[in-house]
């Protein structure tokens, strides 16, 4: 708990933390009470004046980095004799704390992790680790941390840390720190220029040396990282508005997960060997010229325990896919529902055994047969094939309008019948999620995932789940009499009410970046809802009213306090603001 502060706080003497939020400190110390009850981002509560701080603590560890940077380039001095050193023409003699840490960068090492201080390292991880499962981190977090700090066991056997995921980790950390964003362009431009050609990328082997070495023990290892390092880049660029790299990278991260066969792990299918059926991709191109081997050497190296990360990589990247399809309204890059595409990979987080096997896992679940799989990942990974269901209903039904079936009644029947099955499906995997209120809070920091995360992914459970109700009744409305629509459009709106009072449960501090394009959907129908109202001379008498503004000031301040640091989130809600203002 936070010790107490004196009877009066001098002038000036806020902690960093509520300054810069311009918030009433208490002054405790070592931590204000705001900063011991923050779940988010404003961790480290510094006094400016009152002993070392982290920033000084970091810019110690730099200047101790510069003065080995120092020692190497001696013996590379001028040979005449002098005391002269290389150095850096165009830095001034008096340099910014950036710019030393990135002078530091272009010092060649034998190991990438050298070029970070250990102290910083720490820091980025510290940023990152509370949000990984919110961007999508599928591989161990403990084996990857203890690998970026150097301190994985000689002889362990750990797989390696690839230059492109360790950069991507570091850019994702400065990008959640409020403290060490400075590096993030840094770090952006290593992982961007890395991430093409991490399976070409050879460590060094050298005896002893932990953390990144011994790459040729793993060869297919690095294909699992080049999978997360993709996922991690498409997050990044969705995050910041970057929408159409984003998508580059997740066709990338699909198309290595369908080239190593990973939507066929436990399949039923029988197959043998060389005779093994290929996928319609074949050997799948990367980037950089690199192939994948046949279609068994990840599963074959992977067994065991690495054997469930192959199974979260799938599903991560098919819920990425199939999410952002649908809302950015283009055609999937795993269409899971055609033949050659089909998943019998099992739900992730299930238990298994040696006997195991799995077949048509998503047509099993879209004919509503009952399964055991109900973890966050496997519950996100539905919602996001509801979701996108509804996506590819709904551009049936509109390429219909516009060029009709010539058997029309066939069409109709069949349209029908999907749509009553989808709608009942959804409904029902909707009121079965467990609610956002059932999650205990943790001790912060103490495990992974914490409460905080747990909440947050069920948030973006249940407005996927709702967003595909509002989307299938928004379809229905079009061609259901007049008795028939009102109640449809009753549910609809409760649906999206729903939606927005989640909100108050969780600490929207980050979130998963889809919710930018989510809550915009759940606004529309809420604020059109409140026009409606007051146009049918209700008024202000109406109490419905007053609930539907406040779910809609719910979600401008959800968005509000995310968008000063995601790009993608501040578009989003000045639109949404600009088509309320006109509405």
């Amino acid at each position: 708990m936070s010790g107490s502060t004196s009877q009066r706080m001098p002038r000036g003497g806020a902690c960093s933390n509520c300054r810069h939020r311009r918030i009433k400190c208490d002054g405790a110390f070592p931590r204000c009470s705001n900063c011991e009850h923050s779940t988010g981002r404003f961790r480290d509560c510094e006094y400016p004046g009152r002993g070392v701080s982290q920033i000084e603590h970091l810019e110690e560890q730099i200047l101790e980095l510069e003065s080995r940077n120092q020692e190497r380039e001696a013996p590379i001095a001028t040979n005449t004799g002098g005391n002269t050193f290389l150095h850096d023409p165009y830095l001034a003699p008096t340099v910014t704390q950036a710019q030393s840490i990135q002078t530091s960068f272009r010092v060649p090492s034998t190991r990438v992790s050298e070029e970070v201080p250990l102290q910083l390292r720490q820091d980025l991880l510290s940023a990152f680790i509370p949000y990984a499962n919110d961007i999508g981190f599928f591989l161990d977090l403990t084996e990857i941390s203890a690998a970026i700090l150097s301190i994985s066991p000689q002889g362990s056997g750990a797989p390696p840390v690839t230059p492109a995921l360790m950069h991507l980790i570091f850019l994702w950390g400065s990008r959640l720190s409020c403290q060490i964003t400075f590096l993030e362009l840094e770090f952006l431009s290593r992982a961007t220029k890395s991430v093409p050609h991490i399976l070409s990328h050879t460590t060094s082997t050298t005896p002893g040396t932990p953390g990144i070495s011994g790459a040729s023990n793993h060869p297919d290892w690095k294909v699992l990282e080049a999978i997360q390092s993709h996922v991690l880049l498409a997050q990044y660029f969705f995050h910041t508005g970057r929408k159409l790299e984003g998508k580059y990278s997740v066709n990338i991260a699909t198309s290595l997960v369908l080239g190593t066969r990973m939507h066929r792990i436990r399949s039923e299918e029988v197959t043998s060997g060389q005779s093994e059926i290929q996928m319609a991709l074949g050997r799948v191109g990367y980037p950089d010229g690199i192939s994948l081997a046949s279609s068994q050497t990840l599963q074959t190296h992977l067994q065991g325990e690495k054997e469930a990360q192959c199974i979260n990589a799938f599903w991560t990247v098919l819920s990425l896919n199939s999410c952002w399809a649908a809302v950015e309204g283009h055609g999937s890059s795993l269409p899971y529902w055609t033949p050659e595409m089909r998943v019998d990979t099992p739900w992730p987080q299930v238990n298994l055994n040696p006997a195991t096997r799995s077949g048509y896992t998503i047509q099993r679940f879209l004919s509503n047969c009952p399964d055991d799989a109900h973890s966050t990942l496997a519950l996100y990974a539905k919602a996001c094939i509801l979701l996108e269901q509804a996506f590819e209903l709904t551009s049936r039904y509109e390429r219909n309008r516009s060029s009709p079936n010539p058997n029309h009644t066939s069409f109709v029947q069949k349209f029908l019948r999907v749509f009553n099955n989808l709608t009942s499906l959804t409904i029902q995997f909707t009121f079965r999620l467990p609610s956002i209120s059932s999650i205990q809070n943790s001790v912060p920091y103490t495990q992974i995932p914490d409460s905080g995360s747990e909440k947050r992914g069920l948030l973006v459970i249940h407005t996927l789940a709702r967003v595909t109700i509002i989307w299938l009744y928004t379809l229905s409305e079009n061609s259901l009499g007049s008795d028939e629509r009102v109640n449809t459009h009753r549910l609809k709106v409760e649906a999206a009410n729903e939606a927005a009072k989640m909100i108050e449960l969780v600490d929207v501090v980050f979130i998963d970046s889809i919710m930018a394009m989510l809550w915009p959907i759940v606004n529309y129908v809420l604020t059109t809802e409140i026009h409606r109202l007051g146009q049918s001379g209700a008024g202000q008498q109406d109490p419905l009213l007053y609930d539907y503004q406040k779910s809609v000031d719910l979600i401008t301040k959800a968005m509000s306090g995310i968008a000063p640091s995601s790009p993608l989130m501040d578009k989003k809600l000045k639109k949404m603001q600009e088509l309320s203002r006109s509405g």
